[in-house]
């Protein structure tokens, strides 16, 4: 289940060939990293799951009552798809990276991370600039609500993140060169340009003493959660791919160590996200979620 983000691990899988008592590959004796990496991987996991399904059960209460969708629900309810299916399988990825050792099982899982490392961010993106339109153009954005267009945007990350998760799986060589960065590359800017805009256009309505309309509310809450994904999930492994060799300079040091364990941050996101979400509709009061 090791993935793809990170350029200089070139031997994080296991060797099968290998015997059984090198369960940690060529870690050896330095098993902080996957330790930390397996153990909060299943805890995320175990919080994520549950926090995703409440999630798409509120979608489709909403469109059961008669609610349409709004292009947030449309990208949100994709977005919390990918979580699901990733954090569904990220046990079965610990138990055969840990236990097991089938390639097949390996390589899907490899293919799944694509889930987490393209298409997260990629939506993520989606939503930000979905949210950039209709904070700071909000007429041109009252023209446009038809959701043809956020479908063709949800479609397009379908395809690059199936795209990149089989030529990452097919081509080896590509999860260890800039390839692994190319998501982050077009994702981040928007994000954070959206994000930056977005709060300072909120400012100056804010300072024209005009209170902040209900739907502004909300996008100030899907910014704030963007902001917390942008931080928690998405710039520790970009950190870490520009700044690794200052940090650690030793191949399998860094690779034990810092590759690895780092890994978590993204998991981090898909299971924080249902939860931020959940949040803002106050239904985390409800131990059950209204399940």
């Amino acid at each position: 289940m090791f993935p793809h983000v990170h350029p200089r691990s070139q031997n994080l899988t296991l060797n099968y060939s290998e015997s059984s008592e090198d369960t940690f590959g060529h870690c050896g004796n330095l098993v902080e990293g996957i330790i930390v990496w397996a153990s909060l991987s299943a805890l995320f996991s175990l919080i994520g799951c549950p926090a995703c399904g409440a999630v798409i059960w509120e979608i489709w209460k909403k469109h059961r009552t008669g609610t349409s969708l709004t292009p947030n629900n449309v990208f949100m309810l994709n977005l919390t798809i990918m979580d699901l299916v990733f954090l569904f399988f990220v046990p079965f990825g610990l138990c055969n990276f840990l236990l097991w050792h089938i390639m097949s099982v390996q390589m899907l899982s490899n293919f799944l991370y694509a889930l987490n490392l393209a298409g997260r961010p990629l939506l993520t993106a989606c939503i930000c600039l979905d949210c950039y339109v209709a904070v700071v153009h909000p007429i041109t954005y009252s023209k446009k609500k038809s959701l043809t267009p956020r479908v063709l945007m949800v479609a397009a990350v379908w395809t690059i993140t199936a795209a990149q998760g089989f030529t990452s799986t097919v081509v080896d060589e590509l999860n260890h060169s800039a390839w692994a960065m190319f998501v982050y590359v077009i994702a981040l800017p928007v994000i954070v340009i959206s994000d930056v805009s977005i709060l300072w256009t909120l400012k100056k309505s804010h300072r024209a003493g005009k209170a902040l309309h209900q739907k502004k509310k909300k996008a100030f809450q899907i910014i704030t959660n963007s902001m917390v994904m942008t931080i928690v999930s998405y710039v520790p492994p970009v950190l870490v791919y520009i700044l690794g060799d200052l940090i650690l300079s030793d191949e399998k040091e860094y690779d034990c160590l810092l590759a690895i364990p780092i890994l978590v941050t993204p998991t981090a996101g898909s299971a924080i996200m249902p939860l931020l979400y959940l949040g803002n509709l106050g239904t985390l009061k409800n131990p059950c979620c209204s399940l």
